[in-house]
């Protein structure tokens, strides 16, 4: 449960760092465009990157992958469908 908050208090700090940084305009106009740029493309892979390279194998090609896989893999077709025969567009705009 500890581990669980202290994630939580984390992310939480990093929220209230932000929020002060943007409230004080440190950064400049462009600093929102520039960090959320950052955040996606450059910290969350490395996260993701170090976050995987940690686990085992047995541990990332488990029963939940599978779930989300084939959640994703159906509302994927729940889509098309919907679009197909509802919606009534094309292919290239589905």
């Amino acid at each position: 449960m500890l581990g669980v908050l202290a994630g939580f208090f984390v992310v939480w700090c990093i929220i209230l760092v932000g929020w002060f940084v943007g409230r004080q305009n440190i950064l400049g106009e462009n600093a929102r465009q520039v960090l959320s740029s950052l955040t996606f493309f450059v910290a969350s892979p490395a996260l993701l990157f170090e976050t995987l390279s940690k686990a085992r194998l047995a541990e990332v090609f488990a029963a939940p992958l599978l779930v989300a896989a084939v959640s994703a893999v159906a509302t994927a077709v729940v889509f098309f469908i919907i679009a197909r025969f509802w919606l009534k567009r094309s292919l290239p705009s589905r």
